[in-house]
């Protein structure tokens, strides 16, 4: 085992990856998994070590985990085990990793919200970048084009005041998103659902949201927000 891994840290890593249970129970985000596994290898520990402390039978998966931690931070808080309204799903994330661009990866990651690309989608998003010389938008528009139905999704990211997120810097993942529904609840926004990073949120909603968006306007939402996770954190 890693000698900076605790055994703390090996269980919460082994029950976050393993697949015997639900994928809501698991502790740990893959970026928060990515990291502990960077941290490891940066104190003397090769791939291979950790991927059998974790038990995994090789490489190929931890590898996964390390990748998408190149992709930009301002996403990271939205990447998780599965897809759902308001993340990345991790597979997805994993084929957005490989596409070079930063301002590529930023375009379609904001097409995985609105437009709720899937991993199959974002791959060929991807190839088409690489294969022809379309810019993004426009291999995101011919990807869309071949859907049956287009599902539309509106998005709000927000910031969060450095004040704040010292507090916010020491929990997980899930714990942040708690705090930030809680507060979703205590302001009345409707028809969002949201992931809470240490610096900056992410709304995500329906045809309620974008109303509730135009009705109470983007920054006194922002400004909610801050406020009510502020005092959820002074209780």
């Amino acid at each position: 085992m890693p000698t900076n891994w605790s055994m703390k840290d090996l269980a919460r890593l082994r029950m976050s990856v393993g697949y015997s249970g639900h994928k809501a129970g698991r502790p740990l985000s893959p970026v928060e998994v990515g990291r502990e596994i960077r941290k490891a290898v940066d104190g003397g520990a090769t791939l291979k070590e950790c991927a059998e402390a974790m038990q995994f039978r090789g490489t190929g998966h931890i590898g996964r985990f390390v990748r998408i931690l190149t992709l930009p931070k301002e996403i990271h808080h939205e990447i998780d085990w599965g897809a759902k309204r308001n993340t990345i799903g991790f597979s997805a994330a994993v084929e957005l990793a490989a596409v070079q661009a930063t301002e590529d990866q930023l375009a379609i990651a904001n097409a995985i919200r609105s437009r709720h690309l899937k991993k199959k989608e974002v791959r060929q998003v991807g190839q088409l970048l690489r294969r022809t010389n379309q810019d993004v938008e426009s291999c995101i528009a011919e990807v869309l084009a071949m859907r049956d139905v287009v599902v539309r999704r509106y998005v709000f990211v927000g910031s969060i005041d450095t004040s704040i997120s010292h507090d916010l810097t020491g929990k997980t993942q899930k714990e942040r998103d708690k705090l930030l529904a809680v507060a979703l609840k205590e302001i009345g926004l409707r028809g969002a659902v949201g992931r809470l990073g240490v610096g900056i949120f992410t709304l995500m909603g329906d045809d309620v949201f974008d109303q509730e968006m135009s009705s109470m306007g983007k920054e006194e939402i922002e400004r909610k927000i801050e406020g009510a996770i502020r005092e959820i954190l002074n209780r």
